[in-house]
């Protein structure tokens, strides 16, 4: 949510010397956009709700398709920051308090800003697609170079199953956060501590064959050279 308080809608606009802020204006997108999704959300719906007018939407960021990037560039540096910060933390500790840290930084963001969460990840608008794309490439970069040092300290050397393994655990930790954003009623902490055991059991279970398997595997109908 964006903590912001809602504005009594029986009291008059605010004033021109209060005009609302582009980070109040791109909140108020933002609330709007999680809830109605990019196609139902309109800018008189937006400027409702930063007790605005649409000429000053249209001022500030031009039309909607332009508004909704603008909203988007800021929430992906914000999620962005949010798990870095939580990789740097864990980059020196032992491998599940790493996994931890990892997982817990998209629960907690979810958590603690659902709308955020929801407007990145259940939108399909192409506006968004190259930001969310290389939002995605970022953690799953992490994710491959923590799966490479494991397979290095056990004796093994890293081959493409480790980027189906980081590709696979981003999309499960995903998708759970997600439903944590959806499910007020639910404590993001438990699910977070939930996935991190998920990710441990099936690191830990993992039968080295299937991963030699894809290792060595050459794709249907390359023959070796």
């Amino acid at each position: 949510m964006s903590g912001r308080t809602s504005p009594d809608r029986s009291s008059t606009r605010r004033s021109p010397a209060a005009r609302p802020s582009d980070d109040e204006l791109l909140d108020a997108a933002r609330a709007v956009f999680a809830e109605r999704g990019y196609a139902q959300a309109t800018m008189d719906l937006i400027a409702a709700r930063a007790d605005s007018t649409k000429p000053t939407l249209y001022a500030h960021f031009g039309d909607k398709a332009a508004l909704f990037r603008a909203t988007v560039t800021r929430e992906v540096a914000a999620l962005r920051d949010w798990v870095i910060a939580a990789y740097e933390t864990a980059a020196t500790r032992p491998l599940e308090d790493r996994v931890r840290l990892s997982v817990m930084a998209m629960f907690s963001y979810a958590g603690a800003h659902p709308d955020s969460f929801r407007m990145l990840f259940d939108s399909a608008v192409d506006e968004m697609s190259d930001e969310r794309r290389a939002l995605a490439d970022t953690i799953t970069t992490h994710v491959v170079g923590r799966i490479r040092e494991h397979l290095l300290a056990h004796g093994r050397t890293p081959g493409p199953g480790a980027d189906l393994l980081a590709a696979m655990m981003v999309g499960l930790v995903g998708r759970a956060a997600m439903h944590v954003s959806h499910s007020p009623g639910l404590d993001p902490i438990a699910a977070g501590e939930l996935a991190t055991g998920f990710v441990m059991a099936a690191v830990r279970g993992l039968d080295p064959a299937l991963l030699d398997h894809v290792d060595g595997a050459r794709p249907a109908g390359r023959c070796a050279t």
